[in-house]
């Protein structure tokens, strides 16, 4: 099997079973080192999206004042923000997730959105009409695809559990990020470093 094969099929997976794909995902181990890797990773892809984004539509760059690497800084931190509030907003509820686990499966689901983006952009480029109802279903799957990570990660019984572990962490991230956007310089109306 080729890697693009292999790829594919945990593609598709993913999109058909996102529990059985965190299962699998968090049997495997890897070490935090890696897990920290994968972080810079999806964190300079998802830079580099949002910069193709820009370039495609330029109305956008009104929106995106920041330098490409201020926008490092801000995902990266989002993305340990996310890390840190879904592991600890579902250990308050009675969840067992570990950091290293809920690290793991927040960078499965960048990857994922980045996936998801890039077809999104795609089909911007080649069948605008479409592109609406792309976005509203990358994130319509993005929504159902964490709810089952968290479910998983901390091993509820229902995803009632999920949903309300997601809505405090958002309440968290959302604070969190409005602290760091304020320390490096970043306002609401996209002002510059």
């Amino acid at each position: 099997m080729t890697p693009a094969q292999w790829a594919g099929q945990w593609i598709l997976r993913s999109l058909r079973d996102p529990a059985g794909v965190a299962r699998a995902l968090m049997s495997i181990g890897l070490a935090r080192n890696t897990l920290y890797q994968l972080v810079a990773l999806v964190t300079v892809l998802s830079v580099l999206m949002l910069e193709l984004g820009v370039y495609l539509s330029p109305a956008e760059a009104e929106v995106l004042m920041a330098t490409p690497f201020a926008l490092a800084i801000i995902l990266g931190a989002s993305l340990l923000m996310m890390v840190f509030a879904l592991q600890l907003t579902g250990r308050m509820l009675g969840g067992t997730g570990r950091f290293s686990g809920a690290l793991l499966l927040v960078i499965w689901w960048q990857g994922m959105a980045l996936l998801i983006q890039v077809v999104q952009t795609a089909t911007l480029l080649l069948f605008p009409a479409l592109a609406g109802i792309v976005t509203l279903a990358g994130l319509a799957w993005l929504v159902f695809s964490l709810l089952h990570l968290v479910n998983v990660l901390h091993g509820f019984d229902n995803l009632f559990k999920a949903l309300a572990t997601v809505v405090i962490g958002v309440v968290g991230i959302s604070f969190g990020l409005a602290l760091l956007l304020s320390l490096i310089g970043v306002t609401l109306q996209g002002g510059t470093l």
